[in-house]
Order: structure tokens, then C-alpha cells, then sequence
């Protein structure tokens, strides 16, 4: 269901308050659920749920845009610094090892056709010219980081460009593990913000669509099912799908 559907559901609810609230002295429910007070509590309660899904939504698309931005040419930063050790280590088993880490980067054989994958809305993979099927961003991290572990182990490898020197190298490791850990810190506030949302809206006993049945059952009661307060309560449309 759409944001807005959600939305629609909290303003049919305000409604609904405004209509009981409307009726005086005769709406009166022994039902503590359904008493003026909780159901002006239950649209504070939805109205703030809303509100705390856009704000992690918009968290989640920096943080991911972020990501994307930290991790884009890792691939050839990979491979500029094995170009780097061909010359300063110069040695064949070592590059060889150094091409095996960063083929990673790419993933899979030459000629393999991408598929976008769906989990990485910031990334559209078909659009690729390499396999993607390990490109995830945790993979990343770990491949660079063996990168930067084999190439300690050269004391040959002090390159004079600044952006393949280890220590720089460390920083960048870094600053992936930061921007990924922080994308998915937000991917998952996100999931609970939205966990929240659907709690106050559509838990079966607490819910806003529950208490608006409550409602009507209770002032179809007391004022019958032609009276205009039910008329418009009914009228009132309430979608979870």
C-alpha cells in the first residue's frame, strides 16, 4: 500500500474522531478503546508514526545515496593499485594474486550478462558490462580489505601516488565500513518505523481500522444505521492492501 494510502487512512480516522466528538453527551461507550480521549490518543499516536516513517524514508535515502557515491569506482581503484604492485613488487605470483581480488570487484567471467538486482535500489546492475552476482556492498568491504592485508605483506609496495598508498587505502577501508554500516543502520530504522506504522493502523485489536468498527458498531447502537453520524462513519473507506 502507498504512503499516501496510509495517510488517507489516519485523515478517515481524524474524521471519525471529529464526528464522535461532534455527538456530545450521546456518544458515551463503556469501552475504554473507544472513549474521546483514546481515540484522540490513537491519532496523536498514528499521526506521529507517519510523520516518524518520512523522516526515516528520507534518513534512508541519504544514507544509501551516500553509499553509493563512497563505493562508485572501487572497481578501478582496485585495479590501479594491482597496476601499481605489477610495477613496484614485480612479481608474477603476486599480481596473479592481486587479479583474483580484484576480478571480485566485477564479478564473474566476461561475457556473463547482469541482472539488475532488486535489494540495491540505488544501483542498477544490468547496466553493467560485467556479472554482478557478488557485488554486494558487504562483499566489497571484505574484498578490499583482503586487497589491503596482501599487499602488507610486500615491503616492495610503496607506490608515490597518494591515493594507492596503504595508508590511504586503510582511510578509504574505513570510510566503506562507515557509509555501509550507516546505510544499513538506516535501511533497518526504516523497517522498524514502518513496523511501528502498521502496529498503530492495523494491529487486529488496537488498530485504527479495529477501533472505527468499534465506533460504528457503537453508534449504530445508539443512534441506528440511518442517523447521519453512521451514515458518514460508514461511508468512511479504511484499506490496509
Amino acid at each position: 500500500m502507498s504512503a499516501t494510502g496510509h495517510a488517507k487512512n489516519v485523515a478517515n480516522f481524524e474524521t471519525v474522531t471529529i464526528i464522535t466528538a461532534g455527538l456530545g453527551a450521546v456518544y458515551n461507550p463503556s469501552q475504554t478503546l473507544i472513549m474521546l480521549a483514546a481515540l484522540n490518543a490513537k491519532l496523536a499516536e498514528a499521526k506521529a508514526v507517519l510523520d516518524a516513517v518520512d523522516t526515516k524514508e528520507a534518513g534512508k535515502k541519504v544514507a544509501v545515496n551516500e553509499r553509493g557515491d563512497e563505493f562508485e569506482d572501487l572497481g578501478k581503484l582496485a585495479t590501479n593499485i594491482k597496476r601499481a604492485a605489477e610495477v613496484d613488487v614485480n612479481d608474477a605470483a603476486f599480481t596473479a594474486n592481486l587479479t583474483t581480488i580484484t576480478r571480485k570487484f566485477y564479478g564473474g567471467r566476461a561475457g556473463e550478462k547482469p541482472a539488475d538486482n532488486p535489494l540495491t535500489l540505488d544501483v542498477d546492475e544490468s547496466k553493467s558490462t560485467h556479472s554482478v552476482s557478488e557485488r554486494t556492498y558487504d562483499n566489497m568491504v571484505a574484498f578490499f580489505a583482503d586487497l589491503i592485508a596482501l599487499l602488507k605483506t610486500q615491503s616492495s609496495y610503496n607506490p608515490n601516488e597518494q591515493e594507492v598508498k596503504i595508508p590511504t587505502l586503510e582511510a578509504k577501508l574505513s570510510a566503506l565500513e562507515a557509509k555501509n554500516n550507516a546505510a544499513k543502520a538506516a535501511i533497518a530504522a526504516l523497517g522498524n518505523a514502518l513496523d511501528a506504522r502498521d502496529a498503530a493502523l492495523y494491529d487486529p485489536e488496537t488498530g485504527i481500522v479495529k477501533l472505527v468498527q468499534l465506533v460504528k458498531k457503537y453508534v449504530e447502537r445508539i443512534l441506528g444505521k440511518d442517523s447521519a453520524a453512521y451514515q458518514q462513519i460508514n461511508a468512511l473507506e479504511f484499506r490496509k492492501n
